[in-house]
């Protein structure tokens, strides 16, 4: 046990020496202002819409600030294991009781509970704070999700950091070609978005189910709109599949890891 909490304060060591990282371990109450006070302005200074329209922007609202948390964690991961390959520590990583393979697990277990914890404490507080603002035709949107719901969704959704920071870690040479694969990975964020799309109602919202957030946003979108479609599933079948898949990917990414960096 000691030696995984002396990993841990080496780990949190680490992080407080790049601004970068810094600045993504602040991301969660930045998001939480955002959600909070910036985008009820937003949605208060709109005109006047038809109730589709504002159906699909509150909605719009409401996911994006569900989907950036586990993305902006496995961001943040991905800079420290790079840090570790430019600085060529992974071979010193390697020749530790733990190795190569245990330390990468620890890290992701860490990851993984900082990213839940973020994707809780953003979509939890903007339902105690701002749930007066995410409202469509007298209803609070977010009183639809209860604390378990929440919960159950950001374990989900934060199983896409260890899996960006694995995969991104190993297709990165550097941080400067990480940094070009993490804005090319933003991109994940905004597959929820096209859920919204009527192109994706029905069956047709499975071609997007090769994207592992997929999932669980579409539980949670069906949630909040309180409505289902014949081809829809449960909230709890989202997740078990959502989870399985990012978990099978997960597995897929710390091997290609280990692979591209010969351990």
């Amino acid at each position: 046990m000691n030696k995984y909490l002396r990993l841990l304060r080496f780990e949190l060591k680490g992080l407080t020496r790049d601004p970068i990282t810094l600045l993504l371990l602040a991301f969660p109450a930045l998001l939480l202002a955002l959600s909070c006070y910036a985008l009820p302005l937003v949605l208060r200074t709109l005109p006047p819409m038809e109730a589709l329209a504002a159906q699909a922007v509150t909605l719009l609202m409401i996911m994006m600030v569900a989907s950036f948390g586990g993305i902006m964690a496995g961001a943040m991961a991905t800079f420290t294991l790079l840090d570790h390959k430019d600085e060529h520590t992974l071979h010193t990583i390697a020749a530790t009781p733990l190795g190569l393979p245990g330390y990468l697990l620890f890290k992701m277990a860490y990851v993984y509970l900082s990213a839940a914890v973020s994707v809780f404490l953003v979509l939890f507080g903007t339902k105690l704070l701002a749930a007066d603002a995410y409202t469509l035709m007298g209803i609070r949107l977010l009183d639809r999700l209860s604390a378990g719901d929440i919960i159950a969704f950001s374990l989900v959704s934060a199983l896409t950091a260890p899996l960006l920071a694995l995969l991104l870690g190993a297709l990165s040479k550097n941080k400067v070609e990480g940094f070009a694969w993490i804005k090319g990975s933003g991109m994940l964020a905004f597959i929820p978005l096209l859920l919204l799309l009527p192109a994706f109602n029905g069956a047709k919202q499975y071609f997007l189910g090769v994207f592992p957030n997929f999932w669980a946003s579409k539980g949670l979108t069906n949630l909040l709109l309180a409505q289902r479609h014949p081809a829809d599933l449960s909230f709890a079948l989202y997740l078990f599949i959502g989870a399985a898949l990012s978990l099978l990917v997960t597995a897929g990414a710390l091997r290609l890891f280990l692979r591209k960096v010969q351990y």
